[in-house]
């Protein structure tokens, strides 16, 4: 089986990005793990490792390739309140509101319309079923699910326009702004992780399909949770 028909399966954006691991690597259709595999282990950054074997194992096979390493999680400077509060008024503030307070990913909000914003009594809730790709290709979530919100954010969002934009368009309006949509995901995650004392709920928020990823990767620990402990004891 030739390289591209071990891909021509695979989302247009994955394949994107599986290409220019084909290119980096020198890979033909006779390559194996054995031509590969050391420039492969050379690679420091340990996720970008990990990225390159999970994409290398769909296009060489898993025979002779190297462990998958474990995920490291990232570490993000969260924003305060008022950096999120600063950006009202802007076009996209809407977007901004619900990954920071529903840690909905770019993608996601961009498939958001007016209509998804729903209300069932005092319950507000937003139903995540899309999410939008770079390329402009609408296809099912990472994660679905059933968000909830409160009522503040409800009345934020609910009647607020849902500019037609690109998640990589967002994400660079967003950086030139000292914010990006996955450090507000890591600021919601953390958010109510300390809010709760039922560290489930943050799973079924943030629709993780374990509690392991919300507490090891997305909630944060910073100084002023330590302060705290140290306060409590």
């Amino acid at each position: 089986m030739s390289v591209y028909e071990r891909m021509e399966h695979l989302d247009p954006n994955t394949q994107k990005k599986y290409w220019s691991y084909v290119r980096k690597f020198g890979i033909t259709d006779r390559t194996t793990w054995r031509d590969v595999r050391v420039s492969v282990e050379k690679v420091k950054n340990q996720n970008t490792r990990r990225s390159i074997i999970i994409a290398l194992r769909t296009i060489l096979g898993s025979e002779g390739a190297p462990r998958i390493p474990k995920p490291v999680s990232k570490v993000y400077e969260l924003p305060d309140r008022e950096d999120i509060f600063a950006l009202q008024g802007t076009p996209y503030f809407a977007y901004i509101i619900l990954m920071a307070f529903a840690g909905l990913r770019a993608g996601e909000v961009c498939c958001i319309k007016a209509s998804d914003i729903k209300r069932v009594g005092d319950r507000c809730f937003i139903d995540v079923a899309q999410s939008k790709q770079a390329t402009g290709r609408i296809k099912e979530a990472k994660t679905t699910g059933r968000v909830f919100i409160p009522l503040w954010v409800y009345d934020l969002v609910v009647d607020a326009d849902y500019p037609d934009v690109l998640p990589n368009s967002l994400y660079k309006w967003m950086k030139r702004r000292g914010l990006n949509p996955h450090q507000l995901r890591h600021y919601y995650a953390t958010l109510i992780v300390r809010k709760t004392s039922n560290p489930e709920l943050a799973r079924r928020q943030l629709r993780h399909s374990n509690l392991i990823t919300t507490l090891s990767i997305y909630s944060q620990v910073e100084t002023e949770d330590e302060e705290a402990l140290l306060d409590a004891l």
